[in-house]
């Protein structure tokens, strides 16, 4: 026997040791008999739902959040839920009883004895509720209380109590099997989908409406009408332009009234103090220069800020020095900007209708010592056609709900793009390059954010996203540790291509509730990994993703070629298959194919944390491939 085969009838025997073992091991589910399970403490289940900035919004409020918890047979964990309309529809979501089994037992927030009020549309209690089993309650549905927008559904186990709450604050009574057959809306992935236009037209619009303010008429010229920028912009009359010639000019500027300041070649330098402009009214516009001089303060303990409580965010995200800072204005148009920055390039807080167009912001080497190219809070903006280099991330959103980021670079920061506390976003069409953390990365639980059409390469971390309802679809993530790596529930990522990651897909969720679908996996060193949790599935409608290995070719009745078996990236065979012909020798074995198909089958069979039922023949982007596999050029805003 030569060396070779020496080596795959090693592999092929540890490989049985490992099948053996995780049969043995993992083919018995618990049986928790047919007792009901007792509730526990919400705090101990594994939690989903609603955002947790309606969460904490409501915290402030003090208002309570009817929740619900499941107990499946094969699931180890509690799973809960913030909102009776959010469990419903994850119950209902397919291949559920594939990947947890049947629910053993469903609890809801018990109001009765609670004296339950709507005052406001805030649903308020004088105490925190109980539980009872959801075949004991009455549920009212579409009372005045909501949360996050949606009408709140309060259960009871006393019917005079859920008559006299929906006598107060309206609604109608239904049972659980009711509200079973008829369940509440609640918003899906899809709507994200279907609104990427939209959020693509409504940035258009703000654009159009703020380049504008560029075409205002020329007022006062520096140097020949007023010896500084300052006092130019003090002597220009509203809703005009002020013009600084080429050169360069010493000082901060304030503008206190609508005007455009418009540079030719003109360079404006802060002298290493302070915000360079720092904008104070609506309607302003800063084109056609340079900014260096920039402070190097990243925070400011004494900021004006409101007393809510992510006022420390504020102090320490959104009031540092910048190249331009607007506050508390509206209208802000920075286009055709360069800034060298300490620390950020673009601050605005609460700027409605903001647009930073074509800004080139150059921050520091090490991301530690430098802050954000584009830093927006509590309001949406539009960033597009830019590029940020160094600093610590190209562009963070602190609760800009709306915000759209395009068409961009962002290059060797930490974040490419940072989400905090931001839903409804769209992220496209980006290029991020050498970051240490991650080209984009979504946290804290928001929703419904799109993530399409962006390319990210040579870098710690792709894409990861948090929250739910995210829908992320065409992205190229090349060479990164992690290409993709979920966090988020309820959404949908479809037409990506990971490619020669160390790991193309890590699916972190204890709660598998995502669709992966029409993905192509090429040459990563592991395609895809799992965390903790039952078996995930990526097909949809008899269709997976393509893993490239994925061998087993066999002819279908109509000649067509289709691969013979399911897939799993996970599988300690399957895994290997496109690295190792060990594997492949392996993975033909009739007991193998006995095991792989029972696990694809048995809730209880866990060790194959994810499986694709119907891995596709061939790529399924091919255009997007070829993207991949040819370095993508970076210059001007997006490559």
């Amino acid at each position: 026997m030569n060396a070779g085969e020496t080596r795959t009838w090693q592999f092929v025997a540890a490989a049985c040791s490992i099948l053996l073992l995780t049969t043995t091991v993992g083919a018995f589910a618990v049986d928790l008999g047919s007792a009901r399970p007792d509730p526990v403490p919400y705090a101990d289940t594994v939690k989903l739902g609603v955002t947790a900035e309606t969460e904490q919004a409501a915290e402030r409020q003090g208002a309570t959040i009817p929740r619900v918890e499941i107990f499946y047979s094969q699931y180890r964990y509690v799973v809960g839920y913030a909102g009776v309309a959010q469990a419903i529809s994850s119950l209902d979501e397919p291949g559920r009883e594939q990947q947890f089994g049947y629910p053993l037992a469903v609890y809801a927030s018990d109001y009765s004895g609670r004296s339950p009020q709507c005052e406001g549309g805030t649903l308020t209690t004088a105490t925190n509720p109980d539980w009872v089993s959801v075949t004991d309650a009455q549920f009212v549905v579409g009372s005045r209380a909501t949360l996050g927008g949606e009408s709140v559904v309060v259960p009871f186990s006393d019917a005079s109590d859920a008559a006299a709450y929906a006598e107060a604050c309206g609604g109608r009574i239904v049972d659980w099997e009711t509200l079973r057959r008829n369940p509440p809306a609640v918003p899906s992935v899809g709507s994200v989908q279907s609104d990427i236009d939209d959020r693509r037209a409504r940035a258009d619009r703000q654009a159009t409406a703020a380049a504008t303010l560029l075409d205002r008429d020329v007022s006062v010229v520096v140097g020949r009408d007023a010896p500084t920028i300052q006092a130019a912009v003090t002597a220009a009359p509203p809703n005009t332009t002020v013009v600084v010639p080429s050169g360069t000019y010493a000082g901060h500027v304030t503008i206190e009234k609508p005007l455009t300041l418009r540079g030719a070649n003109a360079t404006i330098d802060g002298g290493g103090e302070g915000t360079v402009i720092d904008v104070q009214a609506d309607d302003v516009a800063v084109t056609g220069v340079t900014i260096r001089g920039v402070g190097n303060a990243t925070r400011s303990e004494n900021a004006s800020v409101s007393g809510d409580w992510d006022a420390p965010i504020q102090r320490g995200y959104g009031g540092g020095d910048a190249g331009v800072a607007a506050v508390n204005v509206s209208g802000t148009y920075v286009r055709n900007v360069s800034i060298h920055t300490p620390a950020n390039g673009v601050l605005f807080r609460r700027v409605p209708g903001g647009v930073v167009d074509d800004l080139r912001v150059y921050g520091s080497e090490e991301w530690l010592d430098g802050f954000m190219g584009v830093i927006a809070m509590h309001e949406p903006v539009v960033v597009q056609e830019s590029r940020v280099e160094g600093g610590r991330d190209g562009v963070y959103l602190h609760r800009a709900h709306g915000t759209v980021v395009r068409n961009n670079t962002f290059l060797n920061q930490r974040f490419g793009v940072h989400l905090m506390y931001t839903s409804e976003t769209l992220l496209a069409d980006n290029v991020a390059r050498g970051q240490i953390g991650s080209g984009i990365v979504v946290m804290t639980r928001p929703t419904a954010n799109a993530i399409v059409g962006n390319d990210v390469r040579h870098a710690n971390g792709g894409i990861f996203v948090g929250g739910s309802r995210s829908y992320v679809a065409r992205n190229v993530v090349v060479d990164t540790d992690r290409g993709m790596v979920t966090y988020a529930t309820q959404s949908r990522y479809e037409h990506n291509v990971l490619y020669g990651n160390e790991v193309g897909f890590a699916a972190s969720t204890v709660v598998p509730s995502n669709h992966v679908v029409d993905n192509d996996f090429v040459g990563n060193d592991r395609h895809a990994t799992a965390g903790p949790g039952p078996l995930r599935i990526f097909t949809e409608d008899g269709r997976g993703n393509y893993w490239d290995g994925a061998y087993d070719m066999r002819f279908g009745a109509d000649g067509s070629p289709t691969l013979g078996r399911a897939y799993s990236p996970t599988d300690e065979l399957d895994r290997r298959l496109h690295r190792d012909d060990a594997a492949v020798t392996m993975s033909a074995a009739p007991t193998v194919r006995g095991l792989r198909a029972f696990r694809g089958t048995t809730p209880g069979f866990r060790q194959a944390s994810i499986i694709d039922l119907a891995p596709l023949r061939r790529p399924t982007n091919p255009e997007l491939l070829a993207q991949a596999r040819n370095e993508t050029a970076v210059g001007g805003g997006a490559a």
